[in-house]
């Protein structure tokens, strides 16, 4: 196929050309096959030359003496423009003077060929001027022109010398230019020779530049080797410029490479050279172009099928030249960074078919890996990012290392562990463990070979240690015995598996579910694999799911597990099977298993028995039982009730139940106290508690023990009732006794000596009667009025002490129109009530907070109290006396009784009388006189009415009077406290003084 040829366009100033048809600048000649618009938007920009300084400003005439700009770049579209500017003196007018540029236009499929041989682009011939009388279409070419005798330096370093380059520079220049092809940052260069042979010189250091460049840098590089100002062009990576023109600190080029050779400045190129491998082997090959393109040729290869920013990345040939000699024989730069170098090379050998078209480098990277294993037979220890490199390569396609590899992790474990080093045993299994079929590899080598006992035992162990639940331990335990059967045959596998197992079984927070859980798993595991197939695999199971089963009986501790965890256990459904399971074992593991199946029995079974503690001791039966109470103390309904009263079962004893404990138990535990009535209702019809017409006495005995201990005040509260009407006939009597009980000791004495009783009611409603004749006749008014005083003096006292006992303080807010800085607001104030005088007048507020609703809090302190702790009939005593004398006398009919009813209320600690409202018109009937007496029996009611304390709602010794002053809303004692600001009343919640939380009134 002919190749497509080589364009030309010449650009000068004329009296016409191409584009224009009057005289000046433009192309005034070119090639069929170049576009017009690729000529103006490409070429032109490139068709320009500005004379130098020092020429122009001593008039020099001469053309020859004005250096060429010779400039080549790469297009967007690859291709590559070679051409070159030149002075004129004169222009075709002779009165003034022009430049001349010629340009190649290399197509793209020709660039990469010709940029190899840089000697033919930088020996380019060129026109320097031409008639435009002969045409102004030019030849297209076949091959580029060029010069007659090629300029090349004699020696490359005494080029480079005679410019006053030396090493150092000659690297930093080089880095500068393959750094800029990457970076697009310009690279400046201001030789220190004469203008007129600058164009030369810089030919000549580039033909030295070029070789030591590789083909991909040199298929992209741009330069000009004439400027006489540094300005930035695209496609130009290197610029020559006229001497002085590299100005320090000047901000156009102050991010780019400069290169000013006459001061010997150079700017942005500070680097390591020992971390540049590459400049060191370009500087070693100046006298030797043959090895320079043989490395040129291996990294071309190397980078075929890598990503094509590696090609012109300057790390790509550091490696590369690396790998070229170490293959060369100098090991040295293996050894300085042997992993760094594996690591690279896998790089290279990564890309899909790498091994086999780099069979160099491939050859080269399995030198140093039967390097490395010889010296790991040598007892050395590798590096684990070593290994993990040849491990890596392994993986490769096309790589088959076969066993060698296995034989060398074989070597490397072994010399780790005999070295101490642990984590690098860990982390050599580690790397194994990443790949599957390596590690099936490996593990059947070592547990066929001989090393099981140094390698895989200490392995296997940490694995099983490492697993942190039981379930992790079966397929830990699974995945070894079907990847490796031989394990199936290892003892020592089979028991760390075995122990580990119950192991992690004692450390579950919830044992039994996890033994669940582990014989379900084995159960799913799958059997029909061919490597897990057989009769070794399915004992190996049944081993590990004896193991947990086992573990059950023996290390589960049954005071800590949950009833619902516990009927969970599935061979607690077979009692046979267990019992002659247990026969085997020791006494301690018989004794738990008889436990077991009687717990499981009791909470399984519908309606369980006393049979369920058949065949057991005394021990395992007290067991059984404290182990069901702590199962039932949340569960305490009515439902339960049958498998409560065998916690408390004792026939052994001829006490059929502990009747008291199972009581006091219902006390501690039940959720209330209407549960305990309930219970017993039940037990009334429970041959364990009751015969044919009553309880057994000792259960009736532990009841009334259980009210007098525990319930005191159970009779007087009217919602439990209901409880007590339902029991039957035997019950009632238990009821009846234990209410008894609980009487003042004046009604104990009726009840217990009924008729001597009636006749001292008799008479003292006989005498009664009397006294109210002989008041009416007017024999005692003699002594009225000291009886009146004595009787208002006691009832003051009384009053006052009861007041200072019972009385508390209440408060309630209101708002009031307040005259706040002139202006009338409305404010709120608090109002504080009080029983008696003294209270009021002692009462202080130094801190108030009144809590909101809405969790807010607002503080006042030290504000002015307003007290009115007197009323309009006089003194606070006197008005708190005369509230007092207004008590009913009839009162005093009930005063023993009550007396002795406030002592068993404040012996029980419960005062509160939920059937107030029955039993204060009880007393009220009773102290009117309306009881009518007919005979004995009814004599007997009266005095109960009159003189029974159960059930009434009023304290002792409360003034009633009092108590109606109160329910009229009119306080006699109060203290305001104005607040100086406005809150919403409705919000207030609480009202707390000095630390101390005062009732609040909504009113």
């Amino acid at each position: 196929m002919t190749p497509t040829p080589i364009q030309q366009q010449m650009y000068t100033r004329e009296r016409r050309g191409i584009f224009r048809s009057t005289e000046g600048y433009d192309t005034i000649a070119k090639s069929d096959g170049l576009d017009p618009n690729f000529i103006k938007k490409v070429l032109h920009p490139f068709c320009v030359y500005d004379a130098p300084a020092g020429l122009t400003a001593r008039g020099e005439k001469d053309d020859a003496a004005y250096p060429k700009a010779v400039h080549l770049f790469h297009t967007d579209t690859g291709q590559m423009v070679l051409g070159c500017s030149v002075y004129q003196a004169t222009d075709f007018t002779g009165l003034r003077s022009a430049f001349f540029s010629h340009n190649y236009v290399i197509p793209a499929e020709r660039a990469a060929d010709t940029a190899r041989d840089y000697v033919s682009l930088l020996n380019a011939s060129f026109a320097e001027s031409y008639d435009i009388e002969t045409g102004m279409t030019l030849p297209e070419l076949e091959r580029l022109p060029v010069a007659a005798d090629p300029s090349l330096p004699a020696s490359p370093a005494a080029l480079l010398a005679s410019l006053g380059i030396d090493e150092k520079l000659f690297k930093q220049l080089l880095f500068a230019i393959m750094s800029s092809v990457a970076t697009k940052r310009k690279v400046y260069v201001a030789l220190d020779v004469p203008v007129e042979s600058m164009s030369g010189n810089a030919r000549q250091l580039l033909s030295v530049l070029y070789a030591s460049l590789p083909y991909a840098y040199r298929s992209v590089l741009g330069f000009i080797t004439y400027a006489m100002e540094p300005k930035s062009k695209k496609g130009i990576h290197l610029t020559f410029v006229e001497q002085g023109s590299l100005r320090p600190n000047d901000r156009n080029i102050d991010k780019d490479y400069t290169f000013d050779l006459a001061s010997q400045r150079v700017t942005n190129v500070d680097i390591d050279f020992a971390k540049q491998p590459y400049l060191s082997f370009a500087w070693s090959n100046l006298e030797h172009p043959d090895r320079a393109d043989s490395f040129y040729q291996f990294a071309e290869q190397m980078l075929a099928d890598m990503d094509p920013k590696r090609h012109t990345a300057i790390a790509s040939y550091h490696e590369l030249a690396v790998f070229f000699q170490i293959e060369e024989g100098n090991d040295a730069l293996y050894d300085a960074n042997r992993s760094m170098v594996l690591r690279a090379m896998l790089e290279y050998l990564s890309p899909a078919g790498a091994i086999a078209a780099k069979e160099r480098l491939n050859d080269l990277f399995l030198g140093r890996f039967n390097r490395e294993f010889e010296q790991a037979k040598q007892r050395q220890v590798p590096e684990l990012s070593i290994v993990k490199c040849f491990k890596e390569y392994n993986e490769l396609d096309g790589a088959n290392m076969g066993n060698n590899l296995i034989g060398y992790l074989i070597c490397a474990i072994y010399n780790a562990a005999m070295d101490k080093g642990k984590e690098r045993v860990e982390s050599f299994y580690g790397l194994i463990e990443s790949h599957p079929e390596l590690s099936r590899s490996f593990f059947d080598t070592v547990l066929r070979g001989g090393k099981s006992k140094e390698l895989f035992e200490p392995y296997i162990q940490h694995k099983f240690h490492a697993a942190q639940k039981a379930i992790d331990v079966v397929q830990l335990a699974h995945h070894w015995s079907s990847m490796h059967p031989q394990v199936l045959r290892d003892a020592y596998f089979m028991e760390l598996a075995s122990t580990q197992l119950v192991e992690k079984l004692r450390r579950e927070v919830e044992p039994v579910a996890a033994v669940n859980e582990v014989l379900e798993r084995i159960a799913r595991l799958p059997s029909d694999d061919s490597r897990s197939s057989g009769a070794d695999y399915a004992m190996f199971m049944e081993r590990l799911s004896y193991a947990a089963n086992v573990f059950l009986l023996s290390d589960l501790d049954l005071e800590q597990v949950r009833k619902e965890s516990f009927l969970q256990i599935d061979f607690l459904q077979h009692p046979h099977e267990v019992k002659q399971w247990v026969a085997r074992f020791n006494q301690q593991v018989q004794s738990q298993a008889a436990v077991m199946l009687s717990a499981y029995r009791w909470f399984s079974e519908r309606d369980p028995d006393a049979t369920v503690f058949d065949d057991l001791s005394l021990t395992e039966m007290d067991r059984v039982q404290q182990l069901g109470r702590s199962w039932l103390q949340k569960e305490l309904v009515p439902a339960q009730f049958g498998r409560l009263v065998l916690a408390f079962y004792r026939e052994a004893d001829r006490a059929l139940v502990e009747y008291g404990a199972l009581l006091h138990y219902l006390n501690q535990h039940a959720p209330d106290k209407e549960t305990v009535y309930q219970f017993m209702n039940w037990s009334e019809k429970h041959p364990l508690f009751a015969g044919s017409r009553k309880l057994i006495p000792a259960y009736a005995t532990a009841i009334v023990s259980y009210f007098t201990k525990y319930d005191r005040d159970a009779f007087k509260k009217r919602t439990n009732r209901q409880y007590f009407a339902q029991a039957g006939t035997g019950l009632q009597a238990v009821y009846e006794k234990a209410r008894l009980e609980l009487s003042s000791p004046f009604m104990k004495l009726i009840r217990r000596n009924r008729k001597a009783s009636l006749f001292s009611l008799a008479a003292v409603v006989v005498i009664g009667g009397a006294l109210i004749g002989l008041f009416a006749a007017g024999v005692f008014d003699k002594d009225k009025l000291a009886l009146a005083d004595k009787s208002a003096e006691d009832a003051k006292t009384l009053g006052d002490v009861q007041t200072a006992v019972d009385k508390q303080p209440a408060v309630f807010a209101r708002d009031v129109e307040e005259n706040v800085d002139g202006v009338k607001k409305l404010a709120t104030e608090l109002v504080f009530d009080f029983g008696t005088a003294s209270e009021c007048t002692a009462f202080q507020a130094k801190a108030i907070i009144v809590k909101l609703d809405d969790g807010t809090e607002r503080s006042f302190t030290d504000k002015q109290l307003q007290h009115a702790c007197t009323t309009a009939a006089g003194s606070g005593e006197t008005s708190s006396a005369g509230a007092t004398s207004g008590t009913s006398d009839s009162s005093s009919s009930d005063t023993a009784a009550d007396s002795d009813n406030s002592a068993e209320s404040d012996k029980s600690g419960d005062s509160n009388n939920e059937d107030g409202a029955d039993s204060a018109a009880d007393k009220k009937s009773a102290d009117a006189g309306n009881v009518e007496v007919k005979d004995g029996d009814n004599v007997a009611e009266a005095a109960n009415g009159a003189l029974n304390a159960e059930g009434s709602d009023t304290a002792p010794g409360t003034d009633s009077s009092q108590s109606a002053g109160q329910a009229s809303g009119e306080p006699k004692y109060q203290v305001v406290v104005p607040l100086g600001e406005q809150l919403t009343l409705a919000n207030i919640n609480q009202v707390i003084v000095d630390g101390k939380l005062i009732p609040y009134i909504v009113k």
